[in-house]
């Protein structure tokens, strides 16, 4: 009986919570401690902690969330694609937006699914990503026409100034060279200026290439394509 047990136990998958808020966790870990077949092992607050953390025990699945400090879900699931394939990166966010669902899960995640999930959801989602498979959550509808920009185009991060930044954002807001000359209080001509400067330092043939590079960079965060 008690090597039977020992069987069970190596069956197990192990999951560690990356997620910066401790009410969180705690929830998580009410929600998932007594499933059979899923063990907690760990816990991080931020990405930092959770590589510290996979130096020193083995685990399968990590509940993977996207802002946190010192490290964020993004640099945190590039790393562990490298450097730990084997484990399965499981993002739990509150997040809808399609570009960062589609940049996660470019960068290496095997699933996102929604913080509102259902527990047998996130069960289930646990089980499949342990599997290998990819899991997309209910309500997260991706449009498959939305091309993943391709992180060899956009290694290099460049150096925009401040007004091009505020340029930029305009462009991300769909508002023509006019309508960002009005709002900046300066020329049409010196908005044509700023656009075709922004295009040329990002390689970007287009302003729809010059916002996904925007967005695949983290610089507008809170711009949503459609």
């Amino acid at each position: 009986m008690k090597y039977k047990l020992n069987l069970e136990v190596l069956k197990m998958i192990r999951v560690i919570l990356a997620e910066d808020h401790d009410i969180l966790r705690d929830g998580l870990k009410t929600m998932l401690v007594e499933n059979v077949g899923i063990r907690i092992v760990g816990e991080a607050a931020n990405g930092k902690e959770l590589l510290e953390f996979l130096e020193l025990t083995p685990v399968d699945v990590v509940l993977m969330d996207i802002n946190m400090p010192v490290m964020d879900g993004f640099e945190a699931t590039g790393y562990l694609h490298e450097h730990y394939p084997h484990i399965g990166v499981l993002v739990l966010s509150m997040i809808e937006q399609q570009h960062y669902v589609q940049r996660i899960l470019n960068t290496g995640a095997k699933g996102y699914i929604l913080k509102n999930s259902s527990r047998q959801e996130l069960i289930e989602a646990i089980h499949e990503v342990a599997k290998g498979n990819q899991v997309i959550g209910k309500g997260i509808e991706l449009n498959t026409t939305y091309e993943i920009p391709d992180e060899r185009k956009f290694q290099k991060m460049v150096n925009l100034s401040e007004r091009e930044m505020q340029v930029l954002t305009f462009i991300a807001e769909g508002l023509t060279n006019t309508e960002i000359a009005g709002k900046l209080c300066l020329s049409k001509r010196t908005i044509e200026s700023h656009r075709k400067n922004l295009l040329e330092k990002t390689n970007c043939k287009n302003s729809s290439a010059l916002i996904k590079y925007a967005i695949y960079k983290g610089l507008l965060k809170d711009v949503r394509i459609d």
